[in-house]
């Protein structure tokens, strides 16, 4: 039987990551790698040694994976959930063959918002956590009323997407049968409300196999929201760092203590932090890898693959060597794009020292306010 690793879904086009877990899996662990998706492409077979192919539910799907991994003669020696729709998959997986995982219970609430707002108020929170309302919608009239309530804003969210999908602020002057009828995918599904939080500092608490540090975040503002900007290390006062810190432990602690990867979303306000939600899967838009240039000999790819094999933890962050930080960039206005800026040469000229820098769109293609490209440094 050959040994491998599974990764239980992807976001968006993580691709790369996938591709570059494989590597270290070949290389590292002498294993390799499987990739489970709902939808298989042919990038996901450039990117696993076998692709599997199911619906991330939950018993059907571990029926299916174990099946599939069986006729391939292959042994999972670690179960890596990527997704945040693949969570209680990996749990599922994870217990089904005694590897290193959570319960399935708090793989649930990882995914569901609804649950884990309930969980949050079931237990003493440190001091200094604000812990934010939240009501469920579940009709155009709930929304029109829990609007009022919040003081006649709010913001609205799927309970079981990440990735800000289905994500929007609601104003008094917000059509809400426009945005009831726009969230219409996840009716059946879930959707809540909370107040909108606006003035406060967004961060969050990235964990890997016991190591921990904070990302500074940076979000555009207005009906749809997406972040833009990570700095690693975030730069504080120690009070704000203590108050971040405790609150994305007291979010594991809720979850699973013995989970391998977290990236915790926090608002920082004048007294305190309160969760935005708790994603039990990577960080995006590369914060792993401006960890791995901002700390002396740290690759938490490496170290993700690591705990899935062992379990072991390693509590003491390396290092510090200096910050690093991604910025992803848009138009100004829509319309065919006619030039682009020369990126190392701008950073040269600004003094930023570049590691990688791209455009996601070329000469004469289209581009819109509502959409971006990226230029990490």
């Amino acid at each position: 039987m050959t040994p491998c690793f599974v990764i239980v879904g992807y976001n968006n086009v993580r691709i790369y990551d996938v591709a570059k877990l494989r590597q270290l899996a070949h290389d590292r662990f002498n294993c390799q790698l499987v990739l489970v998706v709902e939808r298989a492409s042919q990038q996901d077979w450039q990117a696993a040694d076998l692709v599997i192919q199911t619906d991330l539910g939950q018993a059907p799907a571990l029926a299916r994976v174990c099946q599939a991994l069986a006729e391939a003669a292959m042994t999972p020696v670690g179960i890596l959930p990527f997704s945040d729709r693949g969570v209680p998959l990996g749990a599922m997986l994870a217990q089904h063959y005694r590897l290193p995982g959570a319960r399935l219970e708090a793989a649930l609430a990882g995914l569901d918002k609804r649950r884990f707002r309930a969980m949050e108020a079931e237990v003493p929170a440190p001091d200094h956590y604000l812990p934010l309302t939240a009501r469920a919608i579940d009709s155009l009239e709930t929304l029109v009323a829990t609007r009022e309530e919040f003081g006649g804003t709010g913001f609205i969210k799927p309970v079981a997407e990440g990735n800000s999908r289905g994500c929007m602020a609601v104003h008094g002057h917000t059509d809400c049968a426009a945005v009831w009828a726009e969230l219409a995918p996840y009716h059946t599904s879930g959707i809540m409300m909370e107040p909108l939080i606006e003035g406060a500092r967004e961060f969050s608490w990235d964990y890997v196999a016991g190591c921990r540090w904070l990302t500074e975040k940076h979000t555009t503002q207005g009906e749809y929201r997406a972040e833009y900007q990570q700095i690693v290390p975030a730069r504080l006062a120690p009070e704000q760092t203590r108050w971040l810190n405790q609150a994305g432990g007291f979010m594991r602690q809720l979850l699973a203590k013995e989970w391998g990867a977290y990236h915790n979303e926090l608002f920082l306000r004048e007294q305190g932090a309160s969760a935005v939600e708790s994603n039990m899967r990577p960080a995006g838009m590369h914060i792993w890898d401006l960890a791995a240039l901002s700390f002396e000999a740290f690759d938490p790819w490496q170290r993700w693959l690591h705990w899935a094999r062992t379990g072991q933890t390693h509590t003491v962050l390396p290092r510090q060597l200096g910050y690093s930080g991604i910025r992803m960039l848009r138009p100004r206005q829509s319309g065919t794009l006619r030039r682009q800026a020369d990126i190392p040469r701008l950073a040269q000229a600004l003094g930023i020292p570049l590691h990688q820098g791209s455009y996601s769109k070329t000469l004469g293609e289209r581009v819109s306010t509502r959409g971006s490209g990226s230029a990490p440094g």
